[in-house]
This record gives structure tokens, C-alpha cells and sequence, in this order.
């Protein structure tokens, strides 16, 4: 499954490593209007209406579906998209919370309404000539929380969660393989994520925590931090503390950045060390989006 993955109308991580690479998306928490209608109107009751003109790239998808309805504003929206000449449109998975591109695929009118529907990432095999839904036999879905149309409307990304590995592989995501490292010859790593700059960080920064317990090398500042907590956290209230002056002393933006670009290596670090990933807090964030803070605070306290 490899195509280029498409833009999302949602803010981009552009990787700082040396290996460049595409840009990849961060949902703002802001779901489309119409997409929102249109699945709140697909689990309403009203669901009913079968539309047998509704065109399939083989027949067997439109049986497979059978009495599936779709709702007017729905419809509208199916009808909206450029179809091909088969009746598909690309289909890309991607990491709500990490921006990491998972997989591609295909989906005709039929997919994309079962995931309107369904919140379950939904494709058309064209092997099979069936919908498939991923993870219907490695239970590994996609949860799917909004979904985004480009802007000549024809292609299509599943914003989601995913329940385990997307790629048959048993790899987080299907793009493993950097074309930039395979050809200085080094082999794909099925561990790797799609290096946007936060996941590039951790990577290099977990990578220098092996080198930390290994003994081997020079000691880098990372490998440093990681082996003194008191070091590492006396770092951090200092990073912090100048962050705070560039708003208390009206710095310029540019020493703001990079102030906050120093707290925030410090903090990924104490990160490394109590082994949280960066995708959990991205998870705790996005899961806070709908809640006011004053409550969210309220509810940590009684916990």
C-alpha cells in the first residue's frame, strides 16, 4: 500500500532531520461541519434509505453492503467527492495523535459511508472486489475520529486511533521504509515511525539511552541527563524559568521558540526516563480538547 500520502487541512510537523520527508498533520481537534453532521445523522434514525444507484468498482461491494441506507446529507456528501472512473478515491489512514501516515488504500461511496457510519476505517479491496474493513480479522482497527476530504475532493483521510499494529507486518505504520536511507543502503526498520521532528527527537533521544547503558562512547548531553535525574530536572526549572522571562522581559518571538524548543528536549528527556511516550501526552491533550480546563482540573483533584 504505497502512495504519497495527501495533505490534511489541519497544521503540519515538518521534519528538521536530515532525512526529509513528507509533510504529515496534527488534527487541531476541529472536526469538518458537514462530516460531523453527516455522522451524527448516520446513527440517527433515518438511516434507511437505500440508493441503488450508487456506482461500485465490482458489483460484490454493493451486495456486501446490501440493505446498507444512507441518510440525504450524506449522500450529498458521497456525491460530492471525484470518484475515479471505477468509483474509488485514495484512502489514507493516519494517527490522530501522532501525525503518523499508517496506510493507504481505496474506498468507493460504499467504504466511506460504513466509516461515516461506523467510526471504523473502511476500504475497497480491489484484489477481492469487497469492502474491508481494517482489522475485521487482525482486530488491530482504526478508530476513526474525523475524516477530511482535500481540497479538489478526491482523496480522502481517516483521522483515527488505531487498536494495535496497521501494517501486516506487525509495524505501527506501513511507511517504514525512508527512500533516503535505502539509498546510502541501509535497511528498512519496521520500529520506525515517520520522523516529523517530535518523533525524530524521541527516536535520537531513545537511541542515546541505549548508548547509556551499553557504556559505550562518548557521553553525549542526553546521555548525561538520562543517567542524573537531579541534573536533568535542575535543567528543566531553568528551561522553564527562561521561557517565563521572554514574556515577563517582552523578548522577541525568536527567543520565545527557542526557549520553549529547550524546555520542551528537556521535558522529552524526563519523558525517556519515566518511559512515556510522546504519543500519550499528544492522547491526553487531544482527549481534553471538548472539556473546559477549569473542569478538567476540578476532576484531577478529586481523583
Amino acid at each position: 500500500m504505497a502512495a504519497a500520502p495527501a495533505a490534511a487541512p489541519a497544521r503540519a510537523l515538518v521534519s528538521s532531520s536530515s532525512s526529509p520527508s513528507r509533510g504529515v498533520h496534527f488534527c487541531s481537534g476541529t472536526s469538518h461541519p458537514n462530516l460531523r453532521a453527516a455522522a451524527a445523522s448516520a446513527s440517527a434514525p433515518g438511516w434507511r434509505r437505500r440508493d441503488p444507484a450508487v456506482s461500485v468498482a465490482a458489483g460484490s461491494a454493493q451486495s456486501a453492503l446490501g440493505a446498507l441506507a444512507v441518510d440525504p446529507k450524506v449522500d450529498t456528501l458521497l456525491d460530492s467527492v471525484k470518484w475515479d472512473s471505477k468509483g474509488l478515491a485514495v484512502a489514507i489512514a493516519q494517527n490522530v495523535d501522532t501525525g503518523a501516515i499508517l496506510m493507504q488504500g481505496f474506498a468507493n461511496k460504499e467504504a466511506l459511508a460504513k466509516t461515516i457510519s461506523t467510526k471504523k476505517a473502511t476500504f475497497f479491496s480491489r484484489s477481492r472486489s469487497s469492502l474491508w474493513t481494517k482489522g475485521e480479522t487482525s482486530m488491530n482497527f482504526i478508530n476513526v475520529h474525523d475524516i477530511f476530504l482535500d481540497c479538489d475532493r478526491d482523496s480522502i483521510i481517516y483521522l483515527g486511533k488505531p487498536d494495535g499494529p496497521t501494517c501486516h507486518t506487525g509495524a505501527e505504520t506501513c511507511y517504514y521504509t525512508s527512500v533516503y536511507d535505502a539509498l546510502q543502503g541501509s535497511k528498512p526498520n519496521e520500529d520506525r515511525q515517520v520522523t516529523i521532528t517530535l518523533y525524530s527527537l524521541e527516536d535520537t533521544i531513545s537511541r542515546r539511552q541505549e548508548e547509556a547503558t551499553d557504556g559505550s562512547g562518548k557521553p553525549s548531553w542526553t546521555k548525561k541527563l538520562l543517567l542524573d535525574n537531579q541534573l536533568l530536572c535542575s535543567k528543566i526549572r531553568e528551561e522553564a524559568g527562561e521561557l517565563i522571562q521572554t514574556l515577563l522581559e517582552n523578548e522577541d518571538q525568536s527567543r520565545t521558540a527557542s526557549e520553549m524548543a529547550d524546555l520542551l528536549y528537556h521535558a522529552m528527556v524526563l519523558l525517556r526516563v519515566k518511559d512515556v511516550k510522546m504519543e500519550e501526552v499528544l492522547e491526553v491533550l487531544r482527549k481534553r480538547f471538548s472539556q473546559s480546563g477549569i473542569e478538567e482540573k476540578a476532576s484531577r483533584n478529586k481523583s
